[in-house]
């Protein structure tokens, strides 16, 4: 019985005796009454078979459970959610649950309303049996307070973007008797209740209009519009007593929404939800409602299949960006294919044993060049097909870069499945939706997201079958064979693989778990095949005789050898000749090899009277494109490069050079054969058409240059045109010239002259920007960030041999640089809107950089003053974890990965710094390794070492530590590893098998002094190139042990090198930090001691080679040798070269405690780990010189010592507090040193030092009262000091302190009213009110309070004699003469979305002071989410009791990270996307802010709070460490570009912007 029921039944005969006694059987048989009721949590009682169509869910009210609630006497059978309903046919696609939760109102308890709501919707959040990308809809029925509970988590649901998806599923709400507007027998519940000791705060929230019950009637209807509700109230009194009544009457029991349809139920509060049988009425009315609505969900889900297949279709090919369907490519295959070739291979036992078998296995089929292997291929699928096998297949080319990589194989194959399997579509598509850009992922990424966490979960019915074809032609062919093999072990798929080399070569070293089937395919298995092709083609050729015919036919079988190109062009060339003499001519004459039929193609080719330029140019345009291109394509890059209109490339193909090229099915221009495109490469093989790499590579480079340079691709000249309206028709060949442009570029020469004056013209016009924009809008950063390493590095090659020196030169340096900083600065933004390019990015680059210089000049445009820096700084990147701390790093050439004190491990791309993906380690990470192979990741944490598999993603061995590990390592292959351990001892695993090998301590030979000498290690190296484990100890010699002959190898003094005294007595510092040169054959080893020396020791010689002072706790050694880092505690970075301690390079950070050191993968960027954050940086010094240059006399940008000029942090302290003072056109600020100084807002500059608290004492706030031009502040020690300040001609002046206080706690906010007669200073404890007159002052007022919480104070904004306090969720009013408080006791309630969780942060009044704008806060985090909302100036009266948010303005709650102020007109505000955004007077409820510009993503990278305010002149000031920048014009612009005025309508941008759609090859 629900107890508001069971109240009215038996309150008459309560008392204290009975209470006593129910609570003591509760006590004692808790456990029984919780059976009774049902389990808590959410519950499935039942999942479809097949697919379902909706989710719901059964939440029961106060008193009741997860199964009595439902259930009519207890009988099990009437337990009408599982015992009916799944026998319904209108249920049973319907998954059903039933939600459990303690509201035993008999028992004391601390929760609400509130905390059922979070643990409903976490529980339906983390339900396995629904899963989480699921979009089914949700139907939740609820009964008396669980109605409230419904309410309530969906209402958290909308408010918390954590549970968005969940809110959007939420379609229908029952209520079954729930009192909306509480209940009155809620109240003498309370009242009885109250004769026990204990709260039951879920009582009290069902009072009639509590605050619980309105909060969620003021915010339920706002996000409730779309929902179907339904009310169903009783009619039936319940029994009691002597008496009975209803429980929730009627009119508390609907909503009179519009939405919401109502029924009357004939039954009493408790029968309500409980039936006797099937044909009760009370369960017909409620099942039928239910059905109805069950019935509208699955008719959405019963559109037509071609309708929904086409819109799955195009959702999933926009997510995988398949642009070709695969079954184009299978098409073109089996069109070539002979009807009956190929039946040899299904007659062989070991494909059909691979076919048919229970256990799946790798057939692998390999053979020479052009002999077929992609037909077979086809045939292999058109086999499968015929069968009804589920086949998915991918043919890679690697003449196309779009057709060669494993992201385009797995993408492929993930596409194909999801089109055989509904399931499997299902999961691809939950998968995109969470990463919309997976499709450009690393391929790690996709198999770890796609297939791993994906499809491969799924377990089809029917046998899976892939066919994969060219392997050879797959760019990386050696990483994808563990994936395959991964496939099978996992999913059970069965893969046919072709390919020029034998599995032998690309057997990992881990021996396989799955059968592979290696298979040749030899001359006599395609001898029948080929006969049959010429039997087919012996017709198209000259007409002989039977016999003469027959000896043709013998002759070109006997010489292909199995080759079917060979074939092919044979009767090409038969096919010119007319008699039979010259049929014999040609097959005397024709080699029986490839390249001999080659060079006779040239040759005919060469004696051709017309056509010898275009078909040259064709041949180029071939061999040296990065992909094939399309015959529109080409058509228009040939008129650019020969300078001459053409008529058609497919007739010009036809004529003059169809032996080597072909346009395939889908327009595009192809090579013959991989061989061909070998043959012409080797540039002296013909004269007329023998292509010289890098000479064909200028040709395509000037070519794409040119057309980037010309007047399709120029950019827009007016900025307030939005780039929609910008957007030319441009020809196809935009697509190649965009994205291959730099493909050419690193194949050039580097000291042409006519490729650098080429590009300076292009990236000094706009068109570089245009450019730019048109890469972004393809969603592939990754094409800049290529396209800035390759000038790099073309720039590198020339500095070898010709002089830096240059305008050109200079101008493509600064752009390689730029091109870098771009995306790892600005990617996530120049994704979101590429447009930003033009006129958003440029200002905010150093004044230096190629992009400031050529494009940020306009006097209209955005302008940033004040910074410092006049060039790109050496930090190329910080990837930044607010909520971790890291510990551990490790490089590879593709990755580096971080670990953390709280057990997780990061993977990033180390080209884009965007995470990859995470693992978890569970505990504390305090070393990390990557394999030989970078497919092996090893961690070590106190207790364990873990190994993982990163191209599965899984974890392979777990390995128990007993000691701290000081390093690791892995011999050649990745075999062994090898770890050293703090109590001496060297251990051995096998990775293959996952055993523990051999373990030994290096010390327990030792004897006597040694062994005392030697015994606590500090840290350790390997070097497994030389065999030496180096172990440091504190104030000891550096112990070098041979690992092959486990013995001791020597002792390493930093004065003498090799020392003969064994285990003496250290009599300088000991090592602290060591590293071994990683060069094959170096014998070098780098020591850092605790005095600051660093020392390089020759371990082959036993000497010291260099020593230099570097104070270093941390060292790191380059993958080739050449460069050392070293890392201190100051910060401070330096770069030597390594065989002399040459200081080359040094970078002075103004943050402390590097904890680690690597060196990138390509040995030009060094990662940091400190604090929170991992800095990537990449200074020009470590692009170093080859050894056999840097004598030479050519200047190197990069050899010379360089140290970047930085003060010392003493004299840099970081600014922590800001106020700005509009009437003197100056700003305050102060700094952690306990300085307060003077800038001016207009230039940013630093004008004086005004005053100093204490020296070392941190300013925290300052306010400033304008009228009286006094300046208020408070630093770290409690101390408030105010002070006048006075304009003078020679500067300011400020007069000795009015007020001069220390408060003695925490001070929270100093306030001062208009003219500075009085200030508030409010702490943790109290809030004083002082009077200031002269230079005296008293204290009139205070308040105590002890845990009052968070709380903020303001001068009323119309009424400046009043102060305003806000502290949860009531405002009060009080006196600035008195503090007296002029409001009620109870103060104005603040209604709206305010949750219990949320503090007050700012009160900023706004919109010429008639609206209030607060900010709420979850957490005192410095990344904690702000919730904005806005209050009506007016409503914060004397005679208030109650005030609600601005509808219009509810939409921002949920939209603002940082509140930054306001300008009069409009409210600004950092936006959680990084953006400025505003909103003004004039918007309107159409869910509209204006996006002005965004801050680069290392301004917001900070573990201090953002400190952002704007000026009534509409600038930004952003503290940026010690620095002010200040954002001029940066509110007049908008996200399309320069607006020139304020709060104009047609710059409005909607939040929510249609996805930009880019043409197919494009991408």
């Amino acid at each position: 019985m629900d107890p508001l029921g069971r109240l009215k039944s038996s309150s008459s005969g309560l008392n204290r005796s009975f209470l006593s006694r129910t609570l003591v059987r509760h006590d004692e048989n808790t456990e029984a009454s919780q059976d009774a009721k049902g389990p808590l949590g959410l519950n499935t009682l039942y999942v479809p078979a097949d697919t379902a169509v909706a989710d719901l869910v059964f939440v029961h009210g106060l008193g009741g459970g997860s199964r009595s609630t439902w259930t009519k006497n207890g009988e099990p059978s009437l337990y009408w959610p599982e015992a009916w309903l799944p026998n319904d046919p209108g249920f049973q696609d319907v998954r059903i649950h039933s939600f459990g939760y303690n509201s035993n109102w008999e028992r004391e308890s601390s929760l609400n309303i509130h905390d059922f709501s979070k643990s409903l919707l976490a529980s339906i959040h983390d339900c396995p049996a629904i899963p989480r990308a699921s979009k089914l809809p949700l139907v939740l029925v609820g009964h008396s307070m669980g109605g409230l509970v419904i309410k309530r988590a969906y209402i958290l649901a909308q408010q918390k973007d954590d549970f968005a998806t969940t809110a959007r599923r939420i379609q229908a709400i029952f209520f079954l008797a729930t009192p909306h507007r509480g209940a009155d027998l809620a109240q003498l519940l309370t009242k009885i209740l109250n004769v026990t000791s204990g709260q039951r705060p879920f009582v009290t929230d069902l009072h009639r209009n509590s605050l619980a019950t309105q909060s969620i009637n003021d915010e339920f209807p706002q996000y409730s519009q779309n929902l179907q509700l339904f009310s169903f109230y009783e009619t039936l009194p319940t029994s009691y007593g002597v008496g009975k009544s209803l429980v929730v009457d009627k009119d508390l029991a609907i909503l009179n929404y519009v939405n919401e349809r109502t029924a009357y139920l004939n039954a009493n509060h408790r029968d309500v939800c409980k039936y006797a049988s099937q044909n009760d009425s009370n369960y017909r009315t409620v099942r039928n409602a239910l059905a109805s609505t069950i019935d509208t969900f699955r008719a959405r889900q019963t559109i037509t299949k071609r309708e929904l297949d086409r819109e799955q279709r195009r959702r999933l090919e926009a997510y995988l960006r398949i642009t070709d369907a695969p079954e184009d490519d299978f098409m073109d295959v089996d069109s070539i294919r002979m009807r009956g070739s190929c039946k040899w291979l299904l007659q062989k036992k070991s494909f059909l044993d691979w076919r048919d078998s229970a256990n799946t296995q790798l057939y692998w089929i390999s053979a020479k060049p052009a002999t077929g292997k992609t037909v077979v291929s086809g045939k292999v699928v058109n086999h499968l097909r015929d069968l009804n096998r589920d086949c998915a297949f991918y043919f890679f080319n690697y003449g196309d870069k779009n057709k060669s990589t494993i992201q385009s194989f797995l993408l492929s194959v993930a596409w194909q499945m999801a089109f055989m399997h509904t399931e499997i579509l299902h999961v691809v598509l939950a998968v995109c939706e969470q990463d919309e850009n997976l499709s450009q992922a690393n391929y790690r990424t996709i198999w770890r997201k796609l297939f791993l966490e994906g499809l491969l979960k799924i377990r089809p019915v029917r046998p899976q079958y892939w066919v994969i074809d060219g392997l050879d032609e797959c760019r990386n062919d050696s990483d994808i064979v563990p994936l395959l093999l991964k496939a099978i072990e996992t999913c059970a798929v069965r893969i046919l693989l072709t390919s020029r080399n034998r599995f032998e070569s690309h057997r990992p070293s881990e021996h396989p778990r799955v059968r592979v089937v290696s298979e040749a395919i030899a001359a006599e298995d395609t001898s029948s095949d080929i006969a049959l092709y010429l039997r087919a083609n012996m017709d198209h050729l000259p007409l002989v005789d039977h016999e003469d015919r027959q000896v043709m036919f013998d002759r070109v079988l006997n010489k292909s050898a199995g080759c079917f190109l060979w074939v092919k062009l044979i009767l090409q060339e038969l096919g010119r000749v007319h008699t039979s003499a010259e049929i014999g001519q040609v097959l005397k004459d024709v080699p029986s090899d490839m390249n001999g039929l080659y060079s006779r193609i040239l040759d005919g080719m060469s004696a051709a009277p017309y056509g010898k330029v275009l078909s040259k140019a064709i041949l180029i345009w071939t061999v040296c494109s990065a992909r094939p291109l399309t015959t529109e394509e080409l058509f228009h890059a040939l008129q650019i490069d020969i300078k001459d209109s053409i008529d058609s490339v497919e007739r010009s193909i036809a004529s003059s050079c169809s032996q080597l090229v072909y346009v395939d099915s889908h327009s595009r221009v192809q090579m013959i054969h991989q061989t061909a495109r070998d043959y012409l490469l080797q540039a002296d093989i013909h004269p007329d058409f023998g292509v010289d790499k890098r000479v064909g590579h200028k040709r395509l480079a000037l070519t794409c240059l040119q057309y980037l340079n010309g007047n399709e691709m120029k950019g827009p000249r007016h900025r307030k045109l939005s780039f929609t309206s910008l957007v030319k028709e441009r020809c196809p060949f935009v697509a190649y010239a965009g994205f291959s442009l730099f493909d050419h570029i690193a194949h050039v020469d580097a000291t042409d002259e006519v490729i650098i004056c080429a590009l300076a013209k292009f990236l000094s016009s706009s068109n570089a920007l245009s450019w730019i924009e048109y890469i972004a809008r393809s969603s592939d950063l990754t094409r800049l960030i290529q396209a800035g390493k390759i000038l790099r590095s073309f720039l590198h090659k020339r500095f070898k041999k010709v002089s830096p020196l240059g305008k050109d030169v200079a101008l493509l340096d600064n752009w390689a640089t730029d091109l870098l900083r771009l995306v790892t600065k600005f990617g996530k933004d120049l994704l979101s809107s590429p447009s930003s390019i033009f006129h958003l990015i440029p200002p905010f680059c150093p004044p230096e950089s190629a992009l400031r210089k050529n494009f940020a000049a306009s006097a209209r445009g955005i302008a940033v003053l004040g910074l410092s820096a006049t060039e790109w700084d050496d930090c190329a990147s910080t990837v930044f974890e607010p909520n971790e701390q890291f510990h551990a790093l490790a490089c590879s050439e593709k990755s580096f990965a971080v670990g953390t004190f709280n057990g997780n491990i990061m993977l990033y791309n180390a080209e884009t710094c965007q995470e990859t993906q995470r693992l978890r380690h569970s505990e504390p990470v305090r070393l990390l390794l990557f394999g030989r192979s970078a497919r092996l990741l090893v961690a070590a944490g106190a207790k364990h070492i873990r190994t993982w598999d990163l191209t599965t993603n899984q974890q392979v061995w777990e390995f128990q530590a007993t000691q701290l590990c000081m390093s690791l390592a892995t011999t050649e292959g990745d075999e062994l590893l090898l770890g050293a351990f703090k109590n001496n001892n060297l251990v051995v695993w096998d990775l293959s098998s996952g055993t523990l090998r051999d373990s030994s301590n290096w010390t327990e030979d030792l004897e006597g002094q040694q062994a005392h000498t030697f015994r606590r290690p500090i840290a350790a190296a390997f070097c497994m190139d030389s065999k030496l484990l180096a172990v440091v100890y504190r104030g000891q010699d550096i112990l070098l042990w041979d690992l092959e002959r486990d013995a001791l190898y020597d002792t390493y003094n930093k004065k003498s090198g090799a020392s003969p005294m064994l285990g003496r007595r250290a009599v300088d510092a000991g090592a602290i930090a060591l590293t071994f040169n990683r060069a094959p054959g170096t014998n070098l080893l780098a020591a850092a001691y605790s005095d600051g020396d660093l020392v390089l020791f020759d371990t082959n010689d036993g000497y010291v080679k260099a020593l230099t002072t570097a104070n270093a706790h941390t060292l790191a050694a380059s993958p080739d040798g050449r460069t050392l880092a070293s890392g201190d505690g100051s910060g401070k970075l330096q770069i030597f070269d390594f065989e002399t301690l040459k200081l080359l390079y040094c970078i002075q950070s103004t943050e402390y405690g590097i904890k680690e050191l690597h060196f990138s993968g390509d040995n030009l960027q060094i990662l940091d780990i400190r604090g929170s954050h991992c800095r990537i940086w990449d200074p020009v010094a470590l692009v170093r010189q080859d050894a056999e240059d840097e004598s030479s006399d050519v200047v190197s940008l990069s050899t010379a010592p360089q140290e970047v000029p930085m003060a010392d942090d003493e004299d840099m302290p970081l600014i922590t507090a800001l106020t700005i003072y509009e009437v003197g056109e100056v700003m305050f600020c102060g700094k952690e040193d306990g300085s307060i100084h003077m800038y001016e807002i207009k230039s940013g500059r630093h004008v004086q030092k005004l005053l100093s608290h204490a020296e070392g004492v941190s300013i925290m706030a300052l306010s400033l009262d304008e009228e009286s031009s006094t300046l208020s502040s408070t630093d770290s020690s409690s101390r408030v000091m105010v002070h006048r300040l006075e304009r003078q001609t020679k500067g300011w002046h400020v007069h000795a302190p009015v007020f001069d206080h220390r408060i003695g706690v925490s001070v929270h906010q100093v306030l001062s009213n208009r003219g500075s007669t009085r200030l508030l200073v409010s702490s943790t404890t109290s809030d004083t009110l002082w009077s200031i007159s002269g230079n005296t002052f008293e204290m009139i007022g205070n308040i105590s309070s002890v845990d009052r919480g968070a709380h903020r104070w303001t001068t009323h904004p119309i009424h400046n004699d009043q102060l305003l306090l806000i502290t949860d969720n009531v405002a009060h009013l009080y006196d600035w003469l008195t503090l007296s408080r002029l409001t009620n006791t109870e103060g104005i309630l603040l209604e709206g979305s305010l949750l219990p969780e949320l503090t007050i942060q700012s009160i900023t009044p706004c919109f010429n002071r008639s609206i209030i704008a607060t900010t709420f806060k979850e957490s005192l985090g410095v990344r904690a989410k702000s919730k904005l909302l806005l209050w009506n100036s007016a409503d914060f009266n004397v005679q208030a009791t109650r005030s609600v948010p601005v509808p219009r303005y509810h939409y921002l709650s949920n939209e603002v990270q940082v509140l930054i102020g306001s300008d009069g007109q409009r409210l600004v505000f950092l936006h959680g996307s990084g953006w400025v955004c505003s909103v003004d007077t004039q918007a309107t409820g159409l869910e509209h802010f204006i996006r002005h510009f965004f801050f680069p993503a290392d301004w917001l990278s900070t573990d201090s709070p953002l400190i952002i305010k704007v000026t009534r002149r509409s600038d930004v000031i952003f503290v940026k460490r010690d620095e002010i920048a200040v954002i001029k014009r940066g509110l007049e612009t908008s996200e399309r570009g320069f607006d020139g005025g304020i709060g104009k309508s047609s710059s409005l941008t909607v939040v929510r912007r249609p996805s930009l759609q880019v043409p197919e090859d494009h991408r």
